[in-house]
């Protein structure tokens, strides 16, 4: 496989669920422990996570039922292809299940209101009808302080019972029909709670003051009361058909996709169920985690070959769902340099890693920086020799590695440095004059700062694309269609210098090109920001020329580390010419101007040495993180940290 260039992609890893008797759960474990490669996250009685799986599968099917039996003579045919089967998460299909099952109960609870109403009315219509026409309902339905009235419809033994539990009512209305009895009765007001008791007890249905005031005027006759009940009653009756024909369209438009998740889910129970019923005797133990998908066969065989009875269960992380751990898996050298991007955060398992484009990137910088063979070897020497003795633990792996980049990086700056001939502030020899002239180094940095930060706002149209967040898309397009046709205008318009020999009318027409980029930066802004966007759009074209100046750094730290070399070593000639001039003794003077040169050259290169490395470093690393990373990485993952045996251990006590 060919080395990644740019970015690497995280180990590919499944989640793997290992279910063993109780009594072999040591041994699975030490089988985990020997592969090295399951990183677990739980362990113990997990089972029970599959019931609460097979309950909430249960709990999906059975709205899926109640959904699909609001229809009738309806034939249907469904078929599930392997793909769906695969593809349809559980979590997915709950969340249709869930948001059609809202619907259609929000409907059925309407037409169950509608039925209540129209109950409500047949009792009401079921009594008025007996009533005298020209009779008004707040006679018969009368709550006074003293004297209150009610109109009522029971058995004949009912109303005479009634009659002789209270001697405080009054028949003043009574129709036979058939078996039973339409009365007005008139009673003392203070009975009203134990006369309501008593009616509901001997099953009466009755109007009170209460329930009729909500449907009708209490100022109407009982025929006018009669009309409107019966045209409220076709008003309910036909919302209900209406309510009840919309739910038949819902589900009818849903019908086919419930039939597929009826299918898968009952899949899913299947899955499952044999296993439960083996958890019922409570002898089996859950150990969950996720596994490189290349390791998977090895740790599967190696319960075979111990004879230990197992279940297990593999599958792909779902993105959005699952939040693997993340394993990081580059080649040699550019594998030192994941310390750096560790610095900022390891990658989250759904995003790129960025730790080979951020090897190239901190070793340019920091050898540009270092500039200088003389400082290079001391810091190389420093690295192997010295630097051990300022950490716990040598042995590390952290520590290896962040010790191999600061020596492959001082190695960088070693080959820069004999490219420019210097050694410890003093010039040797001129290959090339591009580090040593302020001007030619500066335009050197701007254009490697051009480079990269463009090669980060690739990565991010890259990620807006595979993410498609159409307003990422449009303002990284805005922007680079804005710099190809900008960056030749601006570089000849203001500083005359010409590129690619096009001709001169040409140059006008780029600016055609510059607002063609700028409406897409604008459109960009927009579809992120709302009408702030209006404004926003420009600190894209800002912050693309703020992160590229930033790179001006290179130089400056660059040209300090010569100059500044050449300043200790002027400043111990001086010393040396300025001594042998005062001391007159022939001998002595070259003793103590050569003490004290030697003195200043060590002292001056030691502190230029660590200002160095330490400059180099630092900038290195903003330059990375600031103008680099912080466009398109996250780096919220978490590391993978398999089950393992420690054979070796460092334990320093302090």
């Amino acid at each position: 496989m060919a080395p990644p260039i740019i970015v690497n992609k995280p180990v590919e890893m499944y989640r793997i669920n290992i279910i063993v008797p109780k009594h072999l759960v040591e041994k699975a474990s030490s089988i985990l422990q020997e592969a090295g490669t399951v990183h677990v996250e739980k362990t113990g009685r997990g089972v029970e996570e599959y019931i609460k799986q097979y309950d909430r599968l249960n709990n999906i099917l059975n709205k899926i039922s109640h959904i699909m039996n609001q229809v009738s003579k309806v034939s249907l045919d469904v078929t599930v292809t392997k793909l769906e089967l695969e593809s349809l998460d559980i979590d997915k299909i709950e969340k249709d299940v869930n948001s059609i099952y809202s619907e259609v109960e929000g409907m059925l609870q309407k037409i169950s209101e509608l039925e209540n109403n129209l109950r409500e009315l047949d009792g009401l219509r079921n009594i008025l009808q007996f009533l005298p026409k020209n009779y008004f309902l707040k006679d018969i339905c009368f709550r006074g302080k003293y004297v209150s009235s009610i109109a009522v419809k029971g058995g004949v033994d009912g109303v005479n019972q009634l009659i002789s539990s209270f001697k405080e009512i009054y028949v003043v209305y009574k129709m036979q029909v058939e078996q039973n009895i339409v009365a007005i009765l008139v009673y003392s007001s203070n009975i009203h709670e134990s006369l309501i008791e008593k009616l509901s007890l001997l099953g009466f249905s009755f109007i009170n003051y209460n329930k009729i005031a909500n449907m009708v005027s209490l100022n109407d006759t009982v025929e006018e009361a009669l009309r409107k009940i019966n045209e409220s009653y076709m008003k309910y009756s036909a919302m209900i058909s209406e309510t009840r024909k919309r739910l038949r369209d819902k589900i009818n438009n849903y019908l086919m996709d419930l039939g597929k998740y009826l299918l898968i889910v009952e899949n899913k129970i299947m899955q499952i169920k044999t296993l439960l019923n083996l958890y019922r005797s409570k002898y089996l133990v859950l150990l969950s985690g996720w596994i490189p998908k290349n390791n998977v066969g090895q740790v599967i065989d190696s319960f075979k070959n111990q004879d230990i009875p197992f279940y297990y269960e593999v599958r792909e992380p779902v993105k959005g769902v699952d939040e693997p751990p993340t394993l990081l898996r580059n080649p040699r050298i550019i594998r030192w340099y994941e310390s750096i991007v560790k610095f900022l955060g390891l990658p989250r398992y759904w995003e790129w890693d960025p730790t080979p484009i951020i090897a190239y990137s901190f070793a340019l910088f920091y050898g540009i920086m270092l500039a200088d063979m003389g400082y290079a070897i001391a810091i190389i020497l420093s690295a192997i020799f010295i630097l051990d003795k300022f950490v716990s633990d040598p042995k590390s792996r952290d520590y290896v590695f962040f010790k191999n980049m600061i020596i492959v990086s001082s190695i960088v700056g070693l080959i820069i440095g004999a490219l420019s001939g210097y050694v410890f502030g003093a010039s040797l020899y001129v290959l090339t004059d591009v580090l040593s002239d302020p001007i030619k180094f500066l335009i050197l940095s701007l254009i490697i700062g051009l480079i990269h930060v463009n090669i980060s706002h690739a990565l991010t149209l890259a990620k807006a694309l595979k993410e498609k967040i159409i307003g990422d898309i449009l303002n990284e397009t805005g922007l680079f269609i804005t710099e190809i046709f900008g960056i030749p205008y601006v570089l000849y318009t203001m500083l005359n210098t010409p590129i690619l020999n096009m001709p001169v009318e040409m140059y006008n027409y780029l600016l055609y090109g510059v607002f063609i980029g700028i409406g897409f930066l604008i459109i960009g802004s927009l579809k992120n920001m709302g009408f702030l966007g209006l404004l926003m759009w420009l600190f894209n074209l800002t912050g693309l020329l703020g992160d590229v100046l930033s790179y001006s750094r290179l130089a400056g730290v660059g040209l300090a580390t010569i100059f500044l070399g050449a300043s200790f070593n002027k400043l111990a000639l001086l010393a040396f010419t300025g001594l042998e001039s005062m001391i007159p003794v022939p001998l002595a003077d070259a003793i103590i101007g050569g003490l004290m040169m030697v003195i200043i050259l060590v002292f001056g290169h030691l502190i230029n040495t660590a200002l160095s490395a330490l400059g180099g470093f630092i900038h290195s690393i903003r330059l990375c993180f600031v103008e680099f990373l912080s466009k398109f990485y996250e780096g919220t993952g978490y590391p993978f940290e398999p089950l393992r045996i420690v054979m070796r251990k460092r334990l320093v006590i302090e």
